[in-house]
């Protein structure tokens, strides 16, 4: 019976289709229990239609709220771009995103995040560093009753869904491009110590640079926040010393411009007088004057991959196989930023 404002409703589209309006729910809902050949029907028929079902109604039929949270910290260009690659990932598929920021570190984050997911409704919920590297943040959400992913930076043997990010590989090969153009005299610009990714950077980057029998002194390391101001200030301390580095790497896109800047106004020309390198290849890292070159994390695949596997808990349950942990390895690209050392 279509309503008195005009609009179909699911009673419309059984009747045009042939169907019980149940059968309507489960083809909305991407059951496997429809026959291909009443699927079809049903879907010319909402087609026909241009029938948009009510997301409450929906949720009641199917006993899901059709919300999934997204929670992360402070926002970045890097969480901009998992933010839009989710959307349109969601949006395909019948779901709307609620986002959550948080403040870390703080000592009621946990808190937070479960009464936020509780007070949404949520289905599910995608947790993003740092805030998925608290240890405590999956058994929580499991009390609370939420299916979750967390993307993090470290392996981990709990049963919970993780997309994991590999550095080691990445930051390696873009360590050797460095040597390779002779430089000797690296700086290092990190996020938060407190930032478990920042660590791991970090430790990835001198792990990279003893295969090439190069140590990283503690006076080249600056401790950043992943901002532009905080690549200001790095920037500025490393570039001020008496025997500055030839090669800085920032841990972000974000600082990676705090440094351009800098050295523009020292007067050192990129590449010429100091190689940069940067983490995230965001796009705007293409924007750059020069062109920075960076470790690409591939928001699009990760985003692909959380969302799926939260989804496949709905369908397939919290034991399926397929959504188990999975490893995410960044790829270095070169681009203008970077050249020989001075005078070489």
């Amino acid at each position: 019976m279509i309503n008195r404002d005009g609009t179909p409703t699911i009673n419309d589209v059984a009747a045009l289709a042939g169907v019980h309006k149940r059968t309507v729910t489960r083809v909305m809902n991407s059951s496997s229990k429809v026959k291909a050949a009443t699927r079809a029907k049903v879907e010319q028929a909402i087609e026909v239609l241009n029938f948009s079902p009510n997301r409450q109604a929906r949720g009641l039929a199917a006993k899901r709220s059709f919300l999934l949270g997204l929670v992360y910290d402070a926002p970045t260009l890097f969480i901009n771009d998992i933010l839009k690659d989710t959307l349109g990932i969601i949006e395909d598929e019948g779901y709307e995103l609620v986002v959550h920021a948080c403040h870390y570190p703080s000592e009621n984050v946990v808190k937070d995040v479960t009464r936020f997911v509780k007070r949404a409704n949520l289905d599910g919920v995608i947790v993003l560093p740092p805030v998925a590297d608290i240890a405590d943040i999956g058994k929580e959400l499991q009390k609370a009753g939420c299916p979750y992913v967390r993307v993090t930076s470290d392996v981990s043997d709990e049963t919970s869904r993780l997309v994991v990010t590999d550095y080691l590989s990445a930051i390696s090969d873009m360590t050797r491009h460095l040597v390779e153009f002779g430089h000797r005299e690296f700086g290092f610009i990190s996020g938060p110590n407190t930032h478990l990714s920042s660590r791991k950077r970090h430790e990835a980057f001198v792990q990279a640079l003893s295969t090439h029998g190069i140590e990283l002194p503690a006076e080249m390391v600056v401790e950043g926040a992943y901002t532009f101001d905080s690549g200001l200030m790095a920037a500025n301390q490393l570039l001020s010393r008496e025997r500055r580095p030839t090669a800085i790497f920032a841990a972000n896109d974000e600082m990676a411009f705090g440094v351009i800047k800098v050295a523009n106004q020292l007067g050192l020309k990129i590449p010429a007088d100091l190689s940069l390198v940067s983490f995230d290849g965001t796009p705007f890292s293409n924007f750059a004057v020069p062109t920075l070159s960076t470790i690409i994390r591939p928001t699009g695949l990760m985003a692909k991959l959380a969302t799926q596997k939260m989804l496949a808990q709905f369908n397939s349950g919290s034991n399926a196989t397929h959504i188990s942990e999975t490893m995410i390895s960044p790829q270095f690209e070169a681009r203008e930023s970077t050249g020989p050392v001075p005078g070489r």
